[in-house]
């Protein structure tokens, strides 16, 4: 299978490159697939020389790219990577859109990975680039996805190279609650709402946003991670990250958890903190239920949501809806 990955590379933004780009190196490495990425600025990354097919030509039409490298799906990772800048959905008319101009056109599969969808929600951009197949991170969007357009939506979730995310055994584990990451914007209200009860009541510490290996080893730090899906109900990565690095996810029920992850490999709390406190205390305060969570967790992660696992169910969408 030949599949051309379209992405724009942003600098300031590379930190999330953990489920974008090293996914698609993930799909790469199978023996069976022949993956090339294609886009906006790739070429300022030298990570990705081995797999960039050549460097972005605003004049290049698919057409002419599909004699050069004769691809049988195009895959464009996000919606928002389709602009020559990183912006928000109201500011689309002011942004360029750098994919080729006979992306709608040209007759191929088109598939987006999404994992933005609730920050678009518009019934004829993805129609207007003929997309035949989304591909959404979040299950809640696949639920907002079915209502809004007639075209197929399907989950594929988040996941993880656990040789990067995982325990370090060598590290001590400090024994508080963990609220690494953004928790300023409003949409987190949840994770906000639990850090400030977790604070009064002397069971967090608060990690400023941390990146790459700072943010690694924050999460085999500490003996839980605080989460919250935020108010669009979403299954972050962040869920899968924690788990990995062997800290208990303390998150709040986000919509398809219990279809991600069995009972027992994490803890949740409500979105009313009712039940908050008590579960917290119970993670700092009985190790042996601790590790026996963590355990289920690792294990849950090896087997249901690494890069690998994904990339192998990713295929086998691929074959099944077009055949190739």
């Amino acid at each position: 299978m030949k599949i051309l990955w379209l992405y724009r590379y942003t600098a300031h933004r590379h930190y999330n490159h953990y489920f974008h780009t090293d996914f698609a190196r993930a799909i790469s490495e199978d023996r069976n697939v022949t993956l090339k990425m294609y886009g906006y600025r790739m070429h300022e990354q030298p990570e990705f020389k081995d797999i960039l097919l050549k460097p972005y030509n605003p004049k290049a039409f698919l057409s002419d790219i599909k004699q050069e490298f004769n691809f049988d799906v195009v895959i464009l990772d996000c919606w928002n990577r389709a602009y020559e800048f990183q912006g928000i959905y109201k500011d689309l008319k002011n942004l360029n859109m750098w994919v080729p101009k006979d992306f709608s056109t040209i007759n191929v599969p088109k598939v987006v990975i999404e994992g933005d969808y609730h920050n678009i929600r518009d019934c004829k951009w993805y129609p207007d680039l003929n997309i035949d197949l989304i591909l959404h991170r979040h299950l809640s969007n696949v639920n907002r996805a079915n209502k809004d357009l007639s075209l197929k939506n399907i989950w594929l979730p988040c996941s993880i190279d656990n040789n990067i995310f995982k325990p370090d055994y060598n590290i001590k584990r400090s024994n508080f609650i963990c609220a690494v990451g953004e928790y300023s914007n409003s949409v987190y209200k949840y994770r906000i709402g639990a850090m400030n009860k977790l604070r009064r009541n002397n069971m967090l510490h608060r990690q400023n946003l941390v990146r790459e290996n700072l943010y690694i080893s924050c999460l085999q730090k500490f003996v839980c991670h605080l989460n919250g899906s935020s108010t669009f109900d979403l299954n972050i990565a962040k869920m899968f990250e924690i788990m990995a690095s062997g800290s208990v996810l303390l998150t709040d029920e986000s919509e398809g958890i219990e279809q991600l992850f069995p009972a027992d490999s994490y803890f949740s709390y409500k979105k009313d903190y009712f039940n908050l406190i008590p579960r917290a205390r119970k993670i700092l305060n009985d190790a042996d239920y601790r590790n026996y969570i963590t355990n289920r967790a690792l294990k849950c992660i090896a087997k249901r949501h690494t890069h690998r696992t994904r990339v192998k169910e990713f295929l086998n969408i691929m074959r099944r809806e077009f055949r190739i």
